[in-house]
């Protein structure tokens, strides 16, 4: 029996992982349940929501693969919409929350691993997430330790983020100082959430080679370690627009002062975007990094998440 995820399946765990992502962003779990039940998308009806959970500025849910038993944690990205309190918390405390650093405070990672204090809020704020009857996500795992294959954790943006960092804690707390590939982070339009040699322990530990997806036009996953390109986008398109000069100068000047060395952990797998020469930066920068992008770059059809 194949599992669907696995660090040889290629494009088909990125299909049914973006997928999972973007089904992460929808408003509740009936929504969620109902997404899952569609046979025309590429998770075909086959995974079941056996955990949700959500707070003021995440959500989260785990889904189990009705033919092969294996399960997938889905994180949603940030929140757009200004007007809920979500958007604050996603954008302001764990998004720019990128000024401090500190160390991986878990143990397993190499001496010298540091990560951003937003994602460190947004990681506490996942493990404190209780489903109403199966509990917070530790004690739902511990309740099915006889998992059959490696545990995918996906999510698009903010969400993919958090699962470099929710992945490596779940390994801690079940497998430490252990040589197996447990928890695999499966990432979509990240940036990144810690310094280099964090970066390389997701690559070495985390077979994180061919699972970080990320289209080469989007400016989410070069911040922060590219923030020139995002001075210079898009290449041969759309110019930053001139009152967005100054603040990301700061942002760079503060994050090289502070040392913080930001890097995302390996080459990835590019995905070629198409720059729509005549548009506005905003419009392009959204649609660059929009969920619905990435998975008809992936070659998977559009998900009505109601986002």
């Amino acid at each position: 029996m194949t599992a669907p995820f696995s660090t040889t399946a290629g494009d088909t765990a990125g299909r049914i992982g973006m997928t999972l992502a973007s089904i992460a962003y929808a408003p509740d779990q009936a929504t969620i349940q109902s997404l899952l039940a569609d046979a025309s998308l590429p998770t075909q009806g086959n995974w079941a929501l056996v955990w949700y959970a959500s707070d003021a500025g995440n959500q989260a849910f785990v889904a189990q693969d009705k033919v092969s038993g294996q399960f997938a944690i889905a994180i949603r990205g940030s929140v757009t919409n200004p007007e809920t309190r979500a958007f604050w918390i996603d954008w302001l405390c764990q998004d720019l929350g990128v000024f401090r650093m500190a160390n991986w405070p878990y143990d397993g990672a190499p001496a010298g691993a540091r990560v951003a204090q937003g994602s460190l809020h947004g990681l506490g704020s996942l493990l404190t997430l209780k489903d109403p009857t199966q509990g917070d996500l530790v004690s739902f795992f511990r309740r099915n330790a006889e998992r059959p294959y490696l545990t995918a954790v996906v999510g698009h943006s903010l969400g993919g983020a958090l699962a470099t960092m929710l992945a490596p804690y779940l390994h801690q707390e079940f497998s430490p100082g252990q040589d197996v590939l447990d928890f695999w982070p499966v990432t979509f339009a990240g940036p990144t959430a810690g310094n280099a040699i964090f970066a390389g322990w997701l690559l070495d530990r985390f077979a994180m080679t061919n699972s970080r997806y990320y289209n080469v036009d989007d400016i989410v996953p070069h911040a922060f370690q590219a923030l020139d390109w995002i001075r210079a986008s898009f290449p041969g398109g759309p110019r930053l627009p001139i009152e967005l000069i100054p603040p990301l100068d700061a942002i760079r000047d503060v994050l090289k002062f502070e040392k913080s060395g930001y890097t995302q952990p390996g080459d990835g797998v590019p995905l070629q975007g198409t720059i729509d020469l005549k548009d506005d930066w905003f419009v392009q920068a959204g649609l660059q990094h929009s969920g619905q992008t990435y998975l008809a770059l992936l070659g998977a059809p559009p998900v009505n998440n109601g986002g």
